[in-house]
């Protein structure tokens, strides 16, 4: 948290670990039909689940990001009701905060979504 403006670095790192996770999957359905040796498809399987419960894990840190995302709104209106800060900049302030929790919700839910995936295909990760 930079001042008054808040960016979603965590949020950021965990697109960025979703992808790749994603990047690995694809990576290892596609090494299965293309018949890649065994050897490299057993790594690849490895990475994949370890790279898909790395970026679960991540997810702990995302949860928190939105409580200092939601605290930060409420310092706002907090002191917008304490008429510390004037209208202008309360709009201000919380346009970027509504963004910061844009993105940090469509993170959550993609982290859900990855997490139904864990779950319903759990026999699949082998660590």
């Amino acid at each position: 948290m930079r001042g008054t403006r808040f960016i979603p670095y965590l949020s950021y790192i965990g697109f960025g670990l979703a992808a790749l996770t994603i990047m690995v999957h694809f990576s290892f359905r596609w090494g299965i039909e293309q018949g890649w040796g065994i050897g490299i498809l057993m790594l690849l399987s490895v990475f994949n689940a370890a790279s898909l419960l790395f970026t679960l894990f991540w997810g702990v840190f995302g949860v928190l990001e939105f409580a200092l995302i939601w605290k930060q709104n409420q310092r706002i209106n907090f002191r917008v009701r304490r008429g510390a800060i004037d209208a202008e900049e309360h709009a201000r302030q919380i346009r970027n905060v509504k963004r910061s929790m844009i993105i940090n919700i469509s993170y959550l839910v993609i982290l859900l979504c990855q997490l139904g995936y864990v779950i319903l295909n759990w026999d699949e990760i082998d660590i």
